[in-house]
């Protein structure tokens, strides 16, 4: 009984942890469509995606331990590839991501806008509640004719803050809320991998205590063969006729 209690909180736990990373790759994920952040849409998805195959690497040894023993080669390549994609983003995006608000790839994703003429950026602003990249009135929306510096923005929204500022400060935000995902999912993974590695290392002492139980059941058996023999062939001799004759007794008569 208080196994399948243990069992069952494993599991719920498991679960809303799961449920929880999942709504934070969500939200990360809108966020990026949103506000046209310089993320790949990848990066969160896999954010959503990574814990579920993080909650059945934790859940499937518990929930069904039979074939959990049956598929113990595949369970580790599973949870290695898990291991080896979290780091990888991971990575990307602690070597990408986490930089100064002066980060050149964000003005040119803005430049590029702004020639596209991409209502993004007016998308942004509004989002953001500021005008303009730099300044209030650098590359803004409204788009004037043939101008950078244009105040509609200003005289249209009556935001006076630039938007770099504001916009760095979201995709730094949105890519350590991802790393906080991977990082659980690679701290789960690692879990799971350790208690393969025991369950492993219990079965083989099992496995050498068993032999060892045997072949010492062997060898009282044997001994007490051996023992039966020689009782056999002590009471085989005891029970063979002698062959010297009979001794006789020679009564002399009184005379």
């Amino acid at each position: 009984m208080e196994a399948c209690t243990g069992k069952r909180m494993i599991i719920c736990a498991s679960t809303l942890v799961t449920v929880l990373l999942q709504l934070i790759g969500l939200l990360q994920l809108c966020n990026v469509v949103r506000l046209g952040l310089p993320i790949p849409p990848v990066v969160p998805a896999l954010a959503m995606i990574l814990p579920v195959v993080a909650l059945f690497l934790s859940i499937f040894p518990v929930a069904c331990p039979r074939r959990f023993a049956e598929r113990r080669c595949v369970y580790p390549a599973i949870v290695a590839g898990n291991i080896v994609t979290t780091a990888h983003v991971l990575g990307r995006l602690c070597s990408r991501f986490i930089r100064s608000h002066a980060s050149k790839c964000y003005e040119a994703r803005w430049e590029r806008w702004f020639q596209t003429k991409s209502c993004k950026i007016g998308r942004i602003e509004r989002a953001l509640q500021c005008c303009g990249f730099s300044t209030p009135y650098d590359r803004a929306f409204p788009f004037a004719e043939n101008a950078s510096g244009s105040d509609l923005c200003v005289k249209k929204y009556h935001f006076t803050d630039a938007c770099a500022d504001r916009w760095a400060y979201e995709t730094e935000m949105v890519a350590k809320s991802c790393m906080f995902v991977f990082f659980m999912v690679l701290l789960a993974s690692f879990v799971c991998l350790f208690r393969w590695i025991r369950a492993c290392k219990g079965k083989k002492s099992l496995h050498e205590v068993n032999a060892a139980a045997e072949e010492s059941d062997c060898d009282d058996g044997s001994a007490n063969e051996f023992s039966k023999m020689i009782q056999t062939q002590d009471a085989a001799e005891v029970q063979l006729p002698s062959d010297d004759p009979p001794s006789y007794s020679v009564v002399e008569s009184r005379s």
